[in-house]
This record gives C-alpha cells, structure tokens and sequence, in this order.
C-alpha cells in the first residue's frame, strides 16, 4: 500500500515537469507577436508628449519665470525629471526675433534616434515688461 501512494505522488512530479517542459518550450519555440509600430504615431506621441510637459510647467507661471530669469540648468532639470530615462529631449529658447536666448543647449545628450519629434510652444512672461519667447522641444526615444 505503501508503495502505491509513492507512485502516485511520482505519477504528479513527473506530470508535473512535462507540463512545465512543454510549457517553457512553447514560449521559448513560438516566436512573440511583435507589433509593428508606426512611425507617425510614435512621434505623435512624443509630441503630445513635450507639449504636456510645458504645459504642466507653464500652468503655474514656473516656465515663465525660469525663461526670465535665464536660469537655463534648473529648466533642463524640471525637464529631465519629467520624461523616462529613455527619451532624449533637447531644449532652445528663443525671442521674438528668433535669436536664441540659451548660450549653451539645454539637453541630456545626443540624440538617440532619427525619429525626433519636435513642438514650438509660445509662453509669455507674468512681468511688467511683456516679453514673448517660443519654446522647442525636441524629442526622440532610444531605439
């Protein structure tokens, strides 16, 4: 009787390693079902992206006031802190004339990829001499 029980609990060990050998090789032989992603709407979305991102710093009057202040490492951290590690953003802030205010770019790298979405954003600044500046923001995720 004895041995009858210990055949059936080896019965269920076995059983159970073919169940997880034929599982395991199911999804190491079955190639993954890749998605094939369009390129329009990555940058779509990086786009809607970068446009979040200044209008959450713009919604409090902190955009405005770091552009005024030309305080261009503070700008680029509020920046860094708000996208993943694996996007790469560069930041150019010009004036009404089109002449670039920052003397050095305002970016965490080199680009990582060729699909680079890049938005202008206009932000005017709360002071008493009303100042416009245009914002672009240019994104592109690691491949």
């Amino acid at each position: 009787m004895r041995l009858l029980r210990n055949r059936k609990g080896q019965a269920r060990v076995i059983e159970a390693f073919f169940a997880a050998t034929l599982l395991l090789s199911c999804l190491t032989l079955i190639p993954a079902q890749s998605n094939p992603q369009n390129a329009a709407a990555d940058s779509a979305n990086l786009a809607s992206r970068a446009e979040n991102i200044l209008l959450s710093l713009d919604s409090e009057g902190q955009l405005a006031k770091l552009v005024d202040q030309h305080d261009w490492a503070t700008l680029g951290d509020c920046i860094e802190s708000a996208l993943p590690l694996m996007i790469w953003f560069n930041l150019t802030v010009y004036d009404t004339n089109n002449h670039a205010l920052n003397e050095y770019p305002i970016c965490n790298g080199g680009a990582a990829s060729n699909k680079i979405a890049s938005i202008n954003y206009i932000c005017a600044s709360p002071n008493s001499n009303f100042a416009v500046y245009v914002l672009q923001l240019q994104l592109a995720a690691v491949d």
